[in-house]
């Protein structure tokens, strides 16, 4: 979860299943969530972040079934984003919160209370 002045970073996939998605990847053995977070952002993104040490939540995805650790994330200089993975992503992009609500409909409780904190409203 990469939040900042401009808003919370977002991905539409090129498969649309979700069509839109917070910036995610696997975590690769012998590395920790927050190291993933880093990694996953940069290479899908081009931007460097920071992950926090609270982790905001942790579910397994209704839809996907698969375990999803959410990890507060800061960017650590300049906030111009590009998409670094064009197989998996078609665009990235700052969200509002209101606009992130309508990409990502449905959002995880404890996700939606930390963008609401980040980003106001």
């Amino acid at each position: 979860m990469v939040t900042s002045a401009l808003g919370v970073l977002v991905g539409r996939r090129n498969d649309g299943k979700p069509p839109w998605t917070f910036i995610a990847g696997e975590i690769e053995p012998g590395e920790s969530a927050a190291d993933a977070a880093v990694r996953e952002v940069k290479e899908e993104t081009g931007l460097l972040v920071r992950a926090g040490e609270r982790e905001i939540g942790r579910r397994v995805h209704p839809k996907t079934g698969r375990t999803m650790v959410y990890l507060a994330c800061y960017p650590t200089g300049k906030l111009d984003v590009f998409v670094g993975d064009e197989e998996e992503l078609a665009e990235v992009k700052w969200a509002s919160l209101d606009e992130a609500q309508q990409l990502l409909p449905g959002l995880f409780e404890p996700v939606l209370a930390h963008l609401q904190r980040e980003l106001g409203n």
